[in-house]
C-alpha cells in the first residue's frame, strides 16, 4: 500500500466554484501498472488513473517522473505513406495503422533518434 499525494487538476481554477477546492488530493492504494505518463493506482472501491506529471509524493517522499519535453515529427513510411510520430507528456503515439492496431510501431524508434 502506498499514498499517493498528488495535484488538483481544478486548483488553477478554483476561484470557478462555489465550494473550496484543496491543492492537492491523497489516494491510498496498490500501483497495479504503469506507462511512460501515468499510473494506476487500486484502492478499496476504484482504479485511480493519475498522471505522472501531476504527483508530488509518494509515502512523503517527493518524486520527480522526467518524463523530457514533447517531439514531433514526420516520418516516411515504407510505402511511401508519410506519419505524425509523437511524444506528448511522456506518452508515445503514431498515425500508421500499426499503431492503431497493436499501440507500437516501428515509427517510434525515430523519436528517440531525433
Amino acid at each position: 500500500m502506498v499514498k499517493v499525494k498528488y495535484k488538483n487538476p481544478i486548483w488553477e481554477r478554483r476561484d470557478r466554484y462555489g465550494f473550496p477546492i484543496s491543492q492537492y488530493q491523497y489516494y491510498t492504494g496498490s500501483i497495479v501498472s504503469e506507462t511512460p505518463g501515468e499510473m494506476y493506482l487500486k484502492s478499496d472501491k476504484f482504479l485511480h488513473c493519475l498522471a505522472k506529471a501531476s504527483i508530488i509524493e509518494i509515502d512523503d517522499s517527493p518524486v520527480s517522473f522526467d518524463i523530457g519535453e514533447d517531439k514531433r515529427i514526420t516520418v516516411d513510411g515504407s510505402k511511401g505513406n508519410k506519419y505524425l510520430v509523437e511524444r506528448v507528456m511522456g506518452i508515445d503515439s503514431c498515425s500508421c495503422p500499426a499503431f492503431k492496431f497493436r499501440k507500437r510501431c516501428k515509427h517510434l524508434l525515430h523519436l528517440d533518434a531525433a
